[in-house]
C-alpha cells in the first residue's frame, strides 16, 4: 500500500494508489465537480491545496485514488488516523471521509474499497474508524453499509447514532442576553479549557486526545483559530461552564453551490426578498461560495441549554455584522441541548454517524453517548 503503482493502460481497470502532491489539481478537480445532492446542492472546494485540511490536523492521513489512465481521476477517499479514546481507554481511532466518486465509474470504484481498507487497518494498526453519511444520500447508504456476498471483505457499518448539521442563519442584528457570562479566552484560559476538553472526551467514542495537546495544536496550526475567536461561559465564580471556538474554515475549506432545488427555490427566494429589505446577506447565487463558521471543540457543562444559548448568542454577535450567511455545528438526535435553538432562524441536515471496522472484526456495539466526531473536518 505504501508504494505507487502506474496508472493502468486499460482505462476499465481502476488501480488503487496512495495520492501524492502531484495529485492536487486532479483531487481539486473531483471535489469541485462531484457535488453533494441534496435540496441545497453544493460541492467542497479545497483550493489551492486539498492536502492543507490534512496538514494541519495533529493525525497520519491516507488519501487514495482510484486511477484508470485517462486525465481525471475516478474517484477518491482519505482516512486520517490518530491517538484517541473508545471504551474509556486510549486507542488509535481513524476517521473516513472525502469519498468522492465519477458517477460513469462508481460502479468499477467500489470494488476495491474492502481490500485498501484492509491493507489500512494492517499498516496503521487501527481498526476502528468512523465516518458521517448524509442520511438521504440512499444511493452512498446503499453501497456502503449493505453488505454483499460478493464482496465478502466489505467493511462493517455500524450505527452510532443520527445527528442534524445545524446552521443558524445570520439575519438581523442580535443583542446577546446578559444571563450568562461570555468573554474571549485568553493565554492564562487555555489549561482549563484542555482540562475540561480533555476529561469530556476521554469518556467518548472516538475522543480527541484534549489530554495530550490538542486544544494548542489547534491554536498553533489551524489558519483562522485563535484565543480570540474562543468563548468562554463562567459561572459567577469564575469556574468554567462551556467553551467553543467560532472558527472560519475559508483559507482550507469553503461550499460553493451547484443549485437550490425543491423546496430549497423557495427558501432562497423568501430569504433574499427579506435580505434585501432588512439589509442583511442574500444567499449566493449558484456558481457562488457562502461564508460560513463552525462551533468546534463544542463543550457545556452538564448539557445545559442555557449556557449554550449564551454560547450561541455571541457567536452571532461576533459573525453577523461580519458578513456571514451562517454558523454551523452538530447536535445529536434527541440532544439536550436543542432547545437553545429557540428563536433563532435554523437549517438542519440530517447526518448518520457510523463506527466502521475490518470484516474480519465485524464489530457492532459500540459506547452510547455524544463521540470525538468534529464536523469542522469533516
Amino acid at each position: 500500500m505504501s508504494e505507487d503503482r502506474p496508472p493502468a493502460k486499460n482505462s476499465s481497470v481502476v488501480v488503487p494508489r496512495l495520492a501524492t502532491p502531484a495529485d492536487n489539481s486532479q483531487c481539486l478537480q473531483l471535489f469541485s465537480t462531484v457535488p453533494m445532492r441534496g435540496e441545497l446542492v453544493l460541492s467542497t472546494q479545497r483550493e489551492p491545496d486539498f492536502f492543507q485540511l490534512y496538514a494541519m490536523q495533529k493525525a497520519e492521513p491516507f488519501t487514495w485514488v482510484g486511477d484508470d489512465g485517462t486525465p481525471q481521476l475516478v474517484g477518491m477517499c482519505s482516512a486520517l488516523i490518530r491517538d484517541g479514546w473508545l471504551d474509556g481507554a486510549p486507542a488509535r481511532v481513524g476517521y473516513l471521509g472525502d469519498l468522492r466518486v465519477r458517477f460513469d465509474r462508481a460502479r468499477t470504484f467500489g470494488k476495491f474499497f474492502g481490500e485498501f481498507f484492509d491493507q489500512l487497518c494492517a499498516e496503521t494498526k487501527c481498526s476502528a474508524y468512523y465516518t458521517a453519511i448524509l442520511s438521504s444520500n440512499r444511493a452512498a447508504m446503499n453501497a456502503l453499509t449493505k453488505r454483499r456476498p460478493k464482496r465478502p471483505n466489505q467493511p462493517w457499518y455500524s450505527l452510532l447514532h443520527e445527528f442534524d448539521a445545524v446552521s443558524v442563519q445570520l439575519t438581523r442584528k442580535r443583542t446577546p442576553s446578559a444571563d450568562v457570562k461570555v468573554r474571549s479566552a485568553r493565554a492564562e484560559d487555555v489549561p482549563r479549557i484542555a482540562e475540561v476538553l480533555a476529561e469530556s472526551h476521554a469518556r467518548r467514542a472516538f475522543g480527541y486526545r484534549f489530554d495530550q495537546g490538542e486544544f494548542e495544536h489547534r491554536v498553533k496550526h489551524w489558519p483562522g483559530f485563535s484565543l480570540d475567536e474562543t468563548l468562554i461561559a463562567e459561572d459567577a465564580g469564575g469556574a468554567l461552564m462551556g467553551v467553543t471556538t467560532v472558527w472560519d474554515p475559508s483559507s482550507v475549506k469553503r461550499y460553493r453551490v451547484h443549485a437550490y432545488e425543491g423546496s430549497m427555490k423557495w427558501v432562497k427566494r423568501g430569504f433574499n426578498l427579506a435580505a434585501r429589505v432588512a439589509g442583511w446577506p442574500r444567499l449566493p447565487e449558484p456558481g457562488n461560495e457562502f461564508r460560513y463558521a463552525y462551533l468546534s471543540n463544542l463543550w457545556v457543562r452538564d448539557e445545559s441549554p442555557r449556557v449554550f444559548r449564551a454560547l450561541l448568542e455571541h457567536a452571532y454577535a461576533r459573525l453577523q455584522p461580519r458578513g456571514f450567511h451562517f454558523f454551523t455545528f452538530e447536535l445529536d438526535a434527541g440532544d439536550a441541548l436543542a432547545p437553545a435553538l429557540s428563536g433563532f432562524m435554523v437549517r438542519k441536515l440530517g447526518f448518520s454517524l457510523f463506527g466502521v471496522t475490518p470484516a474480519s472484526v465485524a464489530r457492532t456495539q459500540w459506547q452510547r453517548g455524544r463521540t470525538g466526531f468534529e464536523i469542522a473536518l469533516a
